[in-house]
């Protein structure tokens, strides 16, 4: 990955990652004051969308560093994936404020983990070879905007990719066992 795309990858997580946070704080300062219809509406137009640009960001950076080479790495993307389907629905469930110091605690550990790496190597003979086209690195970019403009699902296509490209089996295989898909 070129250092201009992986600093534009890593910009977009931590725009995503800000907006996940502000996005809480919206909700339970709403239900706070007894606007749980808005804050509904802000949990489904930017809570939803930038929980899962936050997750799929941290997703494609990971696929460089390696799924479960490191302890940080596999316990962010553990917690993020989790935090993103479940805080949401304790949020449907009528739990604002539950689900709201949950995530906030929550991303503020991320962030924590994010920062200092911490706990070593899960797995330290695993080898991670980068992608060779920046082209890969450009459609991972772009495909969160038009994710967003057209309303369709189209981050699981790339994460798919990634997923495939890095493991060499589909997802729910052994996708998270050893490098290239070998036993």
């Amino acid at each position: 990955m070129t250092k201009k795309l992986r600093q534009a990858l890593v910009l977009l997580h931590l725009m995503t990652a800000f907006g996940w946070l502000a996005a809480t704080l919206a909700v339970l300062l709403l239900t706070a004051h007894g606007q749980v219809e808005a804050a509904l509406l802000v949990d489904d137009r930017l809570l939803a969308d930038c929980s899962f640009m936050t997750v799929y960001t941290g997703l494609m950076l990971a696929a460089n560093w390696g799924f479960t080479r490191f302890w940080w790495i596999t316990v962010k993307l553990v917690t993020a994936i989790g935090l993103a389907l479940g805080g949401r629905a304790l949020f449907h469930d009528g739990m604002f404020v539950a689900g709201g110091v949950l995530m906030v605690a929550a991303i503020a550990a991320l962030a924590w983990i994010g920062r200092t790496k911490p706990w070593g190597q899960l797995r330290p003979d695993v080898r991670v070879t980068p992608w060779r086209h920046p082209a890969i690195y450009l459609a991972i970019l772009v495909t969160p905007v038009l994710d967003y403009v057209t309303g369709l699902p189209l981050q699981a296509i790339p994460a798919a990719a990634v997923l495939v490209s890095r493991t060499g089996r589909w997802p729910g295989r052994g996708v998270l066992s050893r490098p290239g898909g070998r036993r």
